[in-house]
Order: structure tokens, then C-alpha cells, then sequence
């Protein structure tokens, strides 16, 4: 009896130590931060650290990058010229005509041009409408009336005297096949031409020199009399004919039907 009274002591004993163990054990795995390891209080501290940082230092980045972006637009847009026809100028003796091209001018629209990798402008020419939003000149009107074919600037310049009266744009001949020099208009003109040859022609011809051979005449056609687009693209930008001076549809329309014969023309 006195060894079984002991052994239930001890026993008494022991399951006192196995309920403390038990509730240490369930303190620790109930507690959170002894639950978490130590590498993922670190990658939590870490990630805290890099937000406060980013939220300190992408104001100063954005603010930065907006100034180089607005320098760079800044320098962009200087790269890009425009230019316009020179404003067309009217003796006094004309006041109706000066009036007409004044209020004409006032609406004409600018276009933008910019270089092209040679070197020289590109634009947007409507070949099937007049170069000036403006009405032509009244030869009747203008007795010192002059053509002058501006072979560098790819224009026709309508004159009376020293007086600017209308601005064209044109395609002279490549390869300097347009004679420089001083002309007048000659009687040869008509509606439409073909030279087979060449395979193509235009409308709205006049000579100029050699009774036929050099002339004034529109974007070129093909053998059905269809306008040829990608030589009319080129109207005002670069020589592109065979030595005649090409204009718009309407722009050669005025000369050939209101331009009189023995009217100087100056190519230079």
C-alpha cells in the first residue's frame, strides 16, 4: 500500500509537469510573433522600407523626366518651319483689283512644310485647285504684266512691274533642261497635248520659246488624259519635267486662256 501511495504521488507529480509543458506549448503556438520566423520579418521590414522610400523619391523622378520631355517637345517644334507666298502687291491705279486680292489674302491658308531627308520641302499642294486662295490678275489691268519662273524656288511669279500680283507654285525641268533667260509668250496654245514619246502630256498649254516645244502647261496626264499623281506630288517641290513648266490645273488654265501673247517671261 505504502508503494502504491507513492507511485500515485509521483504520478500526481508528473501530470502537474505534463499540464504546465502542455500550456507552454499551446502559449507558443498561440503566440504570433514566436509563430513567425524571423526571414519574414525581415522581407516585411525590407518591403515597408523600399514603399517609404519610393513614395520620398518618384515626386523628384517624375518632376525631372517632365522637364526633359518638355525641353524636348520645345526642341522638336523648332525643327519645324513654315512657309507662306509672299503677300501679292497692287498698283493704286487698280483700286477694285488691290481691294479683291487684300481681302483674298487675309484667307489664305499657310501650309506646313517640312524637310525631307534631301534636304529640300515637302508640302501638301492641292494640284487641282488655284496656288492662292485670291483671284488671278486682270491682264487688262496690269499693262507691265510679267512672268518670272524662279528655278531655285520651284514658283511662278505673276508681276506688274516690281509689283508682286500672284504667286504659283511649279515644277521646272530636271537636270537644268529649262533654258534661263528672257521669253515672251507665244501664240501656240490649246486645251490638251500628248507626246508619245515622253508617254505622257497635260492640259492647258502655252508657249513660250520655240513655238511649242517649251511651254507652260498642267501636272502631267497619261495616254487616257488622266492626271499622273506621283509626278503632280511633286509640284512645288523639286524639278520634275522635261524642261516645260508645270502648274496646277487652274494655274495653267489662267495662262493659256487670259495670259496675253507677247507677255515677258523671265526664267532665271
Amino acid at each position: 500500500m505504502a508503494t502504491k501511495g507513492k507511485d500515485m504521488a509521483v504520478w500526481g507529480l508528473d501530470s502537474k509537469r505534463l499540464k504546465r509543458r502542455a500550456l507552454a506549448m499551446l502559449r507558443w503556438l498561440l503566440d504570433p510573433v514566436r509563430r513567425t520566423p524571423v526571414v519574414v520579418t525581415t522581407a516585411l521590414l525590407t518591403l515597408l522600407m523600399t514603399v517609404l522610400v519610393v513614395n520620398l523619391i518618384q515626386p523628384v523622378v517624375d518632376a525631372s523626366q517632365a522637364g526633359r520631355s518638355a525641353g524636348a517637345s520645345a526642341s522638336g517644334a523648332s525643327t519645324v518651319s513654315v512657309r507662306r507666298f509672299p503677300e501679292a502687291q497692287h498698283p493704286s491705279k487698280s483700286a477694285s483689283s488691290s481691294s479683291s486680292a487684300t481681302k483674298g489674302q487675309k484667307k489664305q491658308q499657310t501650309r506646313d512644310q517640312k524637310p525631307d531627308p534631301a534636304g529640300l520641302f515637302t508640302h501638301s499642294v492641292d494640284w487641282l485647285k488655284s496656288s492662292q486662295q485670291v483671284d488671278y490678275p486682270d491682264p487688262a489691268a496690269h499693262p507691265g504684266l510679267s512672268l518670272e519662273v524662279s528655278l531655285q524656288d520651284q514658283r511662278v511669279y505673276v508681276r506688274d512691274g516690281t509689283d508682286l500680283l500672284y504667286t504659283m507654285y511649279a515644277s521646272t525641268g530636271m537636270d537644268d533642261s529649262t533654258p534661263k533667260g528672257s521669253f515672251h509668250i507665244q501664240a501656240e496654245r490649246g486645251d490638251h497635248f500628248y507626246n508619245p514619246s515622253e508617254g505622257m502630256g497635260a492640259r492647258y498649254y502655252t508657249s513660250f520659246l520655240n513655238h511649242g516645244v517649251f511651254l507652260f502647261h498642267s501636272v502631267p496626264t497619261d495616254s487616257s488624259g488622266s492626271y499622273i499623281k506621283e509626278e503632280a506630288d511633286m509640284l512645288g517641290v523639286r524639278p520634275s519635267s522635261h524642261g516645260c513648266i508645270r502648274l496646277t490645273v487652274p494655274d495653267a488654265r489662267w495662262i493659256m486662256q487670259s495670259v496675253p501673247t507677247g507677255t515677258p517671261v523671265l526664267v532665271k
